[in-house]
């Protein structure tokens, strides 16, 4: 039993309603075979979707929207662009010979690759959590936690303290609550100043006096 290769090219990627998608998976072929051997990495073409939307990024920042609401930016560009590939492929297919074998080769394309982008969001919503980048030491996490005053002092207008991480610590700005603390007293942080990024402290034996 041999199997008919031509056969199987012409009728799975060179009908015109299918050298759309199979042009797509050609592409991605070629990239991941580049991965496998080192050449390039996983994220060469990544594209950074994060938005500001608070910010002053205006109708950029909404026109990004739908693209991180499908996760693009959330997953690495050329694993959904992968997942979308095969399935608009696949549903070109099916859209082809099997349910509307009657239609233009347009709107099989275009039913394709729309239904394809709704299965990629739906099929890619678990890899999020996995790609999800939690940034460490954010201002509300070290809200009760102590400090070192690492400057001469501290006072309620300036200074600075140095926050132990396990790893280099981070030195952040500071007032004080009240009293000026000297330099190696052990402080805790009460709160947040985002406009300046500074930190409140309290002096740890304040509410010993």
């Amino acid at each position: 039993m041999s199997f008919d290769l031509t056969g199987i090219y012409l009728r799975c990627f060179a009908e015109p309603a299918l050298q759309p998608s199979g042009l797509l998976i050609a592409v991605l072929a070629v990239y991941w075979s580049l991965v496998m051997f080192g050449a390039v990495d996983i994220e060469f073409l990544n594209w950074d979707f994060d938005l500001s939307l608070g910010g002053d990024g205006g109708a950029l920042d909404f026109g990004l929207v739908p693209f991180r609401f499908l996760n693009l930016g959330k997953i690495p560009i050329m694993l959904w662009a992968t997942v979308f590939s095969f399935a608009a492929w696949l549903l070109s297919l099916l859209i082809h010979y099997i349910w509307a074998p009657d239609q233009s080769d347009g709107a099989v394309i275009a039913e394709a690759f729309g239904l394809a982008v709704v299965f990629t969001k739906l099929a890619t919503n678990p890899l999020r959590p996995i790609f999800e980048v939690s940034e460490p030491n954010l201002p509300e996490t070290l809200i009760g936690r102590p400090c070192v005053i690492s400057s001469l002092t501290a006072t309620d207008q300036r200074g600075e303290a140095s926050f132990a991480t396990g790893a280099a610590p981070l030195i952040l700005s500071i007032r004080t609550t009240g009293a000026a603390l000297s330099k190696g007293q052990t402080a805790t942080i009460v709160d947040y100043s985002q406009p300046d990024n500074t930190y409140i402290v309290s002096d740890d034996n304040e509410g010993d006096e």
